[in-house]
């Protein structure tokens, strides 16, 4: 998948032939790949001028292109906040959002530059199956070949055929089977899955075409699945392809196995060592797990998720501390997250602090109070609560878990 990026900005404003120079000197080596001497340039425009926007703009696509996403963020923050309107920026700023672990804030920045392939795969990532369908079939209009457009895609459409499948069942329980039959009928006529989409949006309680959108979507990500597998030579999405593949017949050796081929191709893709680390769990071996989310949060610093599973393997594994700072940054990434409060505060416990993990748990249920995930924080304040001697307030929480659980499973 490929994309254009903003090269150096030579905008000035009040400057001096000192900073000029600098700046000039800065582009210069940019251009000539020379990374580390461009942002030793753009430093010393900064310190000359400290709210130059061509400065921050450059210094922060110097460290974008040296790879260095954690230092070009702010870069490119502060150069939107003094000039809005600078679409390459926006771009950048957006991709080393996306790369980071953080599509919510990349989202925005990337919805300005409509460039289809990025915003497909923001709207992926964030759970807006629809416009995610809609941008990356765009860009895989474009670009057909693209093995990485042709994963997205396929994966956008699986999830979008399963959350439409899902509706009608919520729509018609008593005949969802007949209208999930009527979904594989292959003898029904093909439909523009784009258009098909838009009709989803518009009518989104309209049986026929729900079921029409759930066939046409299952087709058409077996299809660009299909191509990924079935190209001429063995690739990283290949490989990935084919271990979520076995992963969904239970297949989990020969899952590690794929998975392990794709990242030995292409270490440093997103998602694929939390795959392997959820396989690996399930296979019972949770120190390989650890591993494999750690890498995840060491290639995704901004991503909550990553250290949500490596906080919560961690105390699956006995170490409260390390799980405690794990998932203390899961929350601070992410805050008010019911499961990674629920694991915080047990982690907490684990670590004998009972105040900060009576904290975690009451500010699950101050966000959620009907779950199974605020059942659980219920039981555990009791348990907290009558082992420090507060009786009736292990009791009110033992009622309370008590009465949501026989709410939730009568």
């Amino acid at each position: 998948m490929s994309f254009v990026l903003f090269t150096g900005y030579l905008f000035f404003q009040a400057i001096t032939p000192e900073i000029i120079a600098h700046a000039q000197a800065g582009v210069a080596a940019q251009q000539q790949g020379k990374v580390d001497v461009a942002i030793a340039e753009f430093r010393k425009v900064i310190e000359l001028q400290p709210e130059s926007v061509s400065g921050h703009a450059n210094l922060g696509q110097a460290y974008f292109q040296k790879g260095d996403y954690t230092a070009a963020i702010p870069e490119l923050e502060h150069a939107l906040r003094l000039s809005p309107n600078m679409m390459g920026a926006h771009q950048t700023l957006g991709v080393a959002l996306l790369v980071e672990g953080n599509p919510e804030a990349a989202l925005p920045h990337l919805e300005k530059t409509r460039t289809p392939e990025l915003l497909g795969l923001a709207y992926l990532e964030t759970g807006r199956l629809g416009n995610a369908v809609m941008a990356l079939k765009a860009a895989l209009d474009r670009q057909p070949d693209d093995p990485d457009l042709l994963y997205y895609f396929g994966t956008a459409t699986a999830a979008a055929s399963k959350q439409t499948a899902r509706r009608i069942a919520l729509l018609k329980p008593d005949s969802a089977r007949e209208v999930a039959a009527a979904a594989n009928d292959s003898d029904q006529p093909a439909t523009d899955i784009v258009e098909l989409q838009k009709a989803v949006a518009s009518r989104p309680d309209d049986i026929h075409v729900l079921s029409a959108f759930t066939r046409e979507a299952e087709v058409a990500s077996r299809q660009a699945l299909d191509r990924v597998t079935q190209s001429g030579t063995a690739s990283a999405r290949a490989h990935q392809v084919s271990a979520e593949r076995y992963v969904e017949r239970g297949q989990l050796g020969e899952a590690v196995q794929e998975y392990t081929k794709a990242l030995r191709l292409k270490p440093y893709t997103a998602h694929v060592h939390s795959a392997l680390g959820n396989v690996l769990l399930a296979q019972g071996n949770a120190s390989a797990a650890a591993e494999e989310y750690r890498l995840e949060s060491q290639l995704r610093p901004l991503s909550a998720d990553a250290f949500y599973s490596l906080g919560s393997v961690l105390l699956q594994l006995g170490k409260a501390a390390n799980a405690l700072e794990e998932l203390s940054h899961a929350d601070r990434l992410k805050p008010d997250s019911p499961p990674t409060l629920l694991a915080l505060g047990r982690a907490a416990s684990a670590a004998n602090d009972s105040r900060r993990a009576e904290a975690s748990w009451t500010k699950l249920l101050a966000v959620d109070r009907q779950s199974a995930l605020a059942a659980a924080a219920h039981l555990e304040l009791s348990v907290l609560y009558r082992r420090s001697g507060r009786t009736e307030e292990a009791d009110r929480e033992q009622t309370a878990y008590e009465q949501l659980k026989k709410l939730r499973d009568p």
